[in-house]
């Protein structure tokens, strides 16, 4: 079972698997294995199981424990609301076509929700996504979202930034892109091998890029690298337990129990013939047969294997898996388990989860995929709404009694003539106005001007506020003194 982890579908049977070598101090995950250049078998492998770029995917779709924390993420990222703003009053439009076409079926296979799970899922398992807007070279200079109907995300284990060797690379100096990668190159399945321009791709990293490796130029290391051991231990685990109970290899003996002057006497090669025949013939666990046997030769029974209560194979592969799911930020008490946490402490944590991980990392998504569509030349840029989400109903409800609050307070430093209404607005997160009026305080507001802020905010009458001050009612005296 552990073996094909790391087995590449592509070659034969016991096929030994050849790393290219790569400059002496390159550490990288993607191009050499622990230890040195050498040719690794997939035995090899499994012993000291080195993740190279591609079996990251295989772990992803293979061992559970890896599977949970990057579909968490990427499944709830690409279940939100995505939706187009306007940059001046970040009200939704509606109405766009060429974006609700985008938002709705970015090419003629996938939904955009499809795409937007798949780019997660790269990202956080391989540390690489790439986002390709398929569009002609005559209008590379040009907003995407308005010239570009075929958007995709490339399978990242099968895609190599290809740096221009031929010249001097301007690196970490004054130079555009394409001076310093000549093309993404895609080797994949059907595709074979494919070189795209690299102003088609948006090259979405989880990390620090590489700079001194060939095969992982400008591509940075997944999380995972960091957990090869525990990753090892669950493979090993589930192997072990695969063993046990296919009842794979020696159980344990059976010892002659028979006795002479001597002391113990073994059973003959008679003997030993008898009671497997006896056993193969009476004895299983087919219908027709007896779940015990019977001996005439006293016996007694030594094992050999451990249980598996005895190997405790679930609290290996609990700390495992709590020790994975922390690489991208998810908290123990998210892990399935035997003995799940109460609701409230489950609400909690998924709460923590949206607010420090889910959410900012959507929210970085949306400003990179705008700034590569050029939605801002247009006045738009892209949000994502995660208002529908259960557990995060309590912090909208909390929110608004704050912005209540603050909204009362601004109110009476407003008429106290200590704020105008655009710092009001300014601490309620609204736009501002663009008339100078509402940049001034109530003192420094004539008449007239007092008289077009009733449009904006409710004031007290003439009688009761004048010049910016509340008038005193006057001292009511007694007519008898």
């Amino acid at each position: 079972m552990g073996n094909n982890f790391f087995k590449d579908n592509r070659l034969p049977a016991n096929t030994t698997l050849k790393m290219s070598s790569v400059p002496v101090g390159n550490t990288s995950v993607i191009s050499t294995p622990v230890g040195g250049a050498k040719d690794w078998s997939v035995e090899d492998l499994f012993v000291s199981p080195f993740v190279c770029g591609r079996n990251y995917m295989e772990l992803f779709y293979s061992v559970p424990e890896v599977f949970f924390p990057i579909d968490y993420i990427a499944s709830r990222i690409a279940g939100s609301g995505f939706q187009l703003k306007k940059v001046k009053d970040d009200s939704v439009v509606w109405e766009n076509k060429r974006m609700n076409q985008i938002l709705t079926k970015p090419n003629c296979m996938m939904s955009w929700k499809e795409v937007i799970y798949s780019h997660f899922v790269y990202k956080l398992c391989t540390g690489n996504a790439f986002f390709r807007a398929a569009m002609s070279d005559a209008f590379k200079n040009q907003p995407k979202w308005r010239w570009c109907d075929n958007y995709w995300e490339l399978p990242a284990d099968y895609v190599n930034v290809e740096p221009n060797l031929g010249v001097n690379i301007p690196m970490f100096g004054i130079a555009k892109e394409e001076e310093i990668i000549r093309c993404y190159r895609l080797n994949y399945g059907y595709v074979s091998t494919m070189d795209i321009p690299s102003f088609q791709i948006w090259h979405d990293r989880d990390g620090v890029p590489e700079y001194m490796s060939v095969d992982g130029f400008m591509k940075s290391q997944s999380r995972l690298a960091a957990h090869l051991k525990p990753i090892a231990n669950l493979i090993a685990v589930y192997e072990a337990r695969n063993v046990i109970y296919v009842k794979r290899g020696g159980l344990g003996f059976l010892v002659s129990q028979k006795k002479d002057e001597a002391g113990t006497v073994a059973m003959t090669k008679k003997e030993k013939k008898e009671i497997l025949d006896d056993h193969y013939d009476r004895f299983g666990l087919d219908k027709r047969k007896l779940p015990y046997g019977l001996s005439d030769v006293p016996l007694s029974f030594v094992r050999t294997n451990l249980t598996i209560s005895e190997l405790q194979p679930f609290e290996e592969t609990l700390t495992d898996a709590i020790q994975i799911a922390g690489a991208y930020g998810i908290p123990s008490v998210l892990v399935p388990r035997k003995d799940q946490s109460t609701f409230s402490n489950q609400a909690t944590a998924e709460k923590a989860v949206y607010t420090s991980t889910i959410i900012p990392m959507a929210k970085q998504f949306c400003k990179q995929l705008t700034a590569f569509l050029g939605l801002e030349e247009g006045g738009y840029y892209l949000d994502c709404d995660f208002s529908d989400v259960d557990c995060l109903q309590q912090g909208l409800k909390e929110a608004e009694e704050v912005k209540t609050m603050v909204n009362t307070r601004c109110k009476e430093q407003f008429l106290s003539g200590l704020i105008s209404i655009n710092d009001w607005r300014a601490q309620i997160n609204e736009s501002r106005f663009e008339d100078p009026l509402f940049d001034k305080t109530l003192f420094e507001m004539s008449d007239e001007e007092r008289d077009k802020v009733k449009q904006v905010i409710s004031l007290n009458t003439k009688s009761e506020v004048e010049d910016g001050r509340e008038n005193q009612k006057p001292t009511v005296q007694n007519e008898g003194e």
